[in-house]
């Protein structure tokens, strides 16, 4: 048992080395690459551009202020599903709405929503869906940031 592991560690020393070999032997123009240039030159992750938006995005901008809007902002509300809702304000930003918890029949049969003041406020406001009597207390109000569509590839079949 010994021997066999004694010429397994030979083994992948060796392997290692070679490999190490091999990448000193390689392409020379790859050795003039500064480090700026590998930084940025490698892509950056999925998450790591999400967080960038996330970080330069600014309430404020939507005229999202402690978690509330101003009713007289808002041109348009549409549920996407039971528990969130997109809404269309005044100087073409958009805001998304989210529900505590899922309102049955919102999106379908309709809502009224139920405000003390002039405001749309998270955590204080409902909605209250049509028809099952459903009361939702609003969640969150945040800044909605339409992605791009990818290009359609008309060769993809």
């Amino acid at each position: 048992m010994k021997i066999l592991m004694s010429i397994l560690s030979v083994l992948l020393l060796v392997s290692f080395t070679a490999v190490g070999a091999a990448d000193e032997v390689g392409d020379e123009s790859a050795s003039e690459v500064t480090s700026d240039e590998q930084v940025a030159a490698k892509p950056q992750s999925l998450s790591d551009r999400v967080k960038g938006i996330e970080d330069s995005v600014n309430p404020a901008d939507w005229k999202i202020h402690n978690g509330c809007v101003m009713l007289r902002r808002i041109k348009r509300i549409k549920f996407v599903d039971d528990q969130t809702a997109i809404l269309s304000m005044r100087g073409k930003k958009k805001v998304i709405l989210r529900l505590k918890r899922n309102c049955p029949g919102i999106k379908s049969s309709g809502f009224m929503h139920q405000t003390v003041g002039s405001r749309l406020c998270a955590g204080f406001d409902r909605f209250v869906a049509m028809g099952t009597g459903y009361s939702c207390r609003i969640s969150s109000l945040e800044p909605y940031i339409e992605l791009e569509k990818p290009p359609v590839d008309k060769d993809l079949d």
